[in-house]
């Protein structure tokens, strides 16, 4: 934990005197697991910045234990995102992602792969990743540590852009992250993490430092009355 702490100062020192905006992003997520291979979730998250809130969406998604390597699964996303001058454009998005993963050891390593499809109303047509279609590959490193609640984690997700616009068909973005899921449960976790994107090959390149708080609960448990207590 130690070593893990040490990165992360190393991480915010690295990154943070270099980013031009910050923001805070939190979610509240709900999980049901029908059975072994299908469960569903329902999340909702905004995203704040500058004193205001830029971008809150409701999500859906079904997911597919394929394989115990393998995991499909579909997202819809209802996204309201704030203009320069307050107004909220609205975009139906839709994720469908390939999760691989696997383990050795304490280490938990895996690979999403994304398609991102999107609709949105507004006249402002400048391209934005998180926004418009994209393509997206997230590798993750997790690593368990022995009797403790805290796993702490670091993946990298680049975003492509594939339209054909002046900035299409290239990477343009990449975020970095760090942080550590926190068990305050069977039933609840919490994950916190630091966040640092960085635009480039785009009309609005620059950096961004997040911090995130994600807290989901596990339905199952709580409905069973099962959830033994955390923390």
């Amino acid at each position: 934990m130690r070593l893990f702490t040490a990165f992360i100062l190393f991480f915010m020192i690295a990154f943070c005197g270099n980013a031009q905006d910050f923001e805070q992003w939190t979610s509240v997520r709900m999980r049901y697991k029908l059975n072994d291979q299908i469960s569903f979730s329902a999340s909702f998250s905004n995203r704040i910045g500058d004193g205001n809130v830029k971008t809150f969406f409701p999500e859906a998604t079904v997911k597919y234990k394929a394989f115990k390597w393998a995991h499909l699964s579909m997202d819809y996303r209802l996204v309201s995102k704030r203009d320069d001058i307050g107004n909220y454009l609205g975009a139906n998005r839709v994720n469908f992602n390939v999760k691989l993963r696997n383990s050795f050891k304490r280490w938990k390593y895996s690979c999403r792969l994304r398609y991102q499809m999107s609709s949105r109303g507004g006249s402002n047509d400048a391209y934005e990743s998180d926004f418009d279609e994209a393509l997206r590959f997230k590798p993750v490193i997790v690593y368990n540590i022995r009797k403790s609640i805290f796993e702490p984690f670091f993946s990298l997700d680049f975003f492509y852009n594939p339209t054909n616009g002046v900035y299409g068909n290239r990477f343009d973005k990449v975020r970095y992250s760090i942080g550590s899921a926190i068990e305050l449960g069977d039933a609840h976790d919490l994950d916190v993490s630091i966040k640092f994107d960085q635009r480039f090959n785009s009309g609005n390149n620059g950096t961004k430092l997040i911090v995130a708080l994600a807290y989901t609960a596990k339905l199952n448990k709580l409905l069973k009355g099962t959830a033994k207590k955390g923390l």
